[in-house]
């Protein structure tokens, strides 16, 4: 019985501590906001909040664990958007009618950029796994299309 009851007064004592710190502490404010807009997909508003908290507090590792998580996902991003216009790119290419070896050649080292930028990006268990499936998803057909052309 008396163990519950330390237990309780523990419990709310923590709860206490942590109100006070975040409810006080504008770091940890600027923290929850780059959370909450890291998980809305805005990577760049997050980047701006994290830092914020992370100058107020470099021990908040929150904040640098969001800066840092929203930086890479801003390379997947910019990874997905470069991709789709190379897409269009190499299928306006392919859809030539005097389809030459020039444009066989500009193809090949789309697809061969594309394949090695892939290779550098570097996921982590924080990663938006829709991001990493579409970069990857482009990924494949880069390769796809690299080998059509040997």
């Amino acid at each position: 019985m008396w163990l519950k009851r330390i237990l309780i007064g523990l419990s709310i004592i923590v709860g206490l501590l942590g109100i006070f710190f975040v409810g006080f502490s504008d770091s940890y404010k600027y923290s929850v906001e780059a959370r909450i807009k890291y998980t809305m997909g805005e990577y760049d508003e997050a980047i701006k909040l994290a830092s914020k908290a992370f100058e107020l507090d470099p021990y908040n590792k929150m904040a640098f664990s969001i800066l840092a998580q929203s930086k890479i996902s801003i390379k997947f991003l910019d990874y997905i958007n470069d991709a789709k216009d190379y897409l269009k790119q190499i299928d306006k290419l392919s859809k030539k009618k005097n389809f030459s070896e020039a444009d066989k050649v500009k193809i090949k080292m789309m697809t061969e950029i594309m394949i090695g930028r892939f290779k550098k990006l570097t996921p982590t268990v924080m990663t938006d796994k829709t991001l990493y499936k579409k970069s990857k998803k482009l990924y494949q057909e880069f390769v796809k299309i690299h080998e059509n052309l040997d």
